[in-house]
């Protein structure tokens, strides 16, 4: 894991020493617009879990 992390921070020191500013800071806002979806449906995805889980449990309390 952190090979692939160490591999995506080299990739982006390439970009930035390769191209000018202007798309340097193009390619900032689309990492950030990843990462922003990323983290909104992680969010989402652990309220589906946690709700799946609630409902196992109050399945296995009514069967006690």
């Amino acid at each position: 894991m952190r090979l692939g992390i160490r591999y995506l921070i080299l990739r982006f020191q390439l970009l930035a020493a390769a191209e000018d500013g202007q798309d340097l800071v193009e390619y900032c806002l689309i990492v950030a617009l990843i990462a922003l979806v990323c983290v909104a449906s992680t969010n989402a995805f652990a309220r589906l879990v946690l709700q799946s889980y609630t409902s196992i449990a109050n399945a296995f309390d009514s069967q006690i």
